[in-house]
């Protein structure tokens, strides 16, 4: 193993050669890749990955025909340190979200594009060593970067509310804060943002797609649209071709750029659970998580939950938001805090018809009525955010001070 020391190691997972053959060809024009040569069995799959230890696992999804998102999760489960990214076969492309809430870390469309193959690795890669590294107290970049107030309001169940939570979070965030507040449509396929805000315009997050490498704040104004409410929107793309364009490194590059030119984020993270929504989430202090009082719900989030453990993240990165509550089936809030083994942050009753007037006139709930319970609500869950954003940033500057004090006694010594 010492040899492929500096290399990214890769185990292929395959009994199929076509995909074998494309991989090792895609694989070695590059110079940093080193692909162990085993031949992986059903029976001997876990001893290899004991063995070996690789980076990257590279899992043919026809390799395993039964079992095969259980399989994921043992592996993903058992070896953290090895990064587990799934082949899908085009007719499979409807199990990549699936793949994901299993424990993957990607995946691939097969047949792929090289330069495809390659990114995806590296970026992979990049984001394991900034989870390994976020993991080590010891780190002083770590502890001691500004905290970005980026939020990702996000639901592993479809219908659960997430622009809703979004939109009417972010203008409560903006009147709380009294500071600028940028909304993005992280939902780059059918985002619903400007529908919701009913804005008029042409500017998306392509716009700053195409210039990931040279963003400036001159750029990042002229394509954000500000609201009437204050707060500034960035849509999703204007067409299916454009979102799926979008590769993860350049989204990472883009959202830097938005963070050093917004205080405060919020991301509508949707349903969707992809290498971009994972991006967001990287890049965020919290995830909003929405659950709806029922059981659909509440399995999903419980699954998702597993999934932010094989990610890294630590607990206090997730937050419950409990929406559309107050209905007589639903779920009690003690028996959902109970299953899930975590504390509801904030609740939104229900009003479906006030919700669907919202929607239908394009203005948000809480500016259409301020006083009802809705309103309110968002109004209890803002300020409990505030409080976070005010004791993370009174962490920060209580570790830069002691950090400043040990430099000046260094110092005095030399001196």
């Amino acid at each position: 193993m010492a040899a492929t020391s500096d290399l990214t190691t890769i185990l292929m997972v395959s009994s199929n050669n076509s995909v074998i053959n494309a991989t090792r060809q895609a694989l070695s024009q590059q110079g940093e890749y080193y692909i162990f040569d085993k031949e992986v069995t059903p029976e001997n799959l876990l001893p290899v990955i004991a063995e070996t230890q690789p980076d990257i696992i590279l899992l043919d999804y026809g390799f395993q025909s039964r079992n095969f998102f259980e399989l994921v999760d043992r592996i993903a489960f058992e070896y953290p340190m090895c990064a587990v990214v799934v082949v899908l076969p085009e007719q499979e492309v409807v199990n990549s979200e699936r793949v994901v809430l299993s424990g993957a870390r990607a995946f691939l469309i097969f047949p792929y594009k090289q330069d495809h193959l390659v990114n995806t690795i590296k970026r992979v890669m990049e984001l394991m060593e900034r989870r390994q590294t976020f993991t080590m107290p010891t780190v002083a970049k770590e502890v001691t970067e500004k905290p970005k107030n980026t939020f990702t309001v996000f639901s592993p169940k479809g219908g659960a509310g997430t622009t809703t939570v979004a939109v009417n979070l972010a203008i409560s965030l903006q009147r709380q804060l009294k500071e600028d507040v940028l909304l993005i449509d992280g939902k780059h396929l059918f985002g619903h943002l400007s529908l919701y805000l009913n804005l008029r315009t042409g500017n998306s997050l392509t716009d700053l797609i195409t210039h990931a490498g040279t963003l400036d704040q001159r750029l990042i104004k002229q394509v954000v649209v500000r609201h009437v409410s204050g707060v500034y929107v960035l849509p999703s793309p204007n067409s299916i071709t454009e979102a799926q364009g979008i590769r993860p490194e350049d989204l990472f590059k883009v959202v830097q750029g938005l963070q050093n030119v917004f205080p405060n984020i919020i991301v509508d993270g949707g349903n969707n659970l992809n290498e971009n929504t994972v991006t967001y989430m990287d890049l965020s202090e919290r995830i909003l998580l929405v659950l709806n009082p029922d059981l659909a719900s509440l399995r999903d989030v419980r699954q998702f939950i597993e999934v932010t453990k094989s990610l890294s993240y630590p607990p206090q990165k997730t937050l419950l938001i409990l929406n559309l509550i107050g209905r007589k089936a639903d779920v009690k809030r003690e028996e959902i805090e109970q299953i899930l083994n975590m504390k509801i942050f904030g609740r939104i009753p229900a009003d479906e018809d006030l919700a669907l007037t919202c929607l239908n006139e394009g203005v948000p709930i809480v500016l259409k009525n301020s006083r009802h319970p809705i309103s309110k609500a968002y109004e209890e869950i803002t300020s409990a955010l505030v409080k976070q954003i005010k004791d993370m940033n009174a962490e920060y500057l209580a570790t830069v001070k002691s950090e400043n004090s040990e430099i000046l006694k260094k110092s005095s010594k030399l001196g």
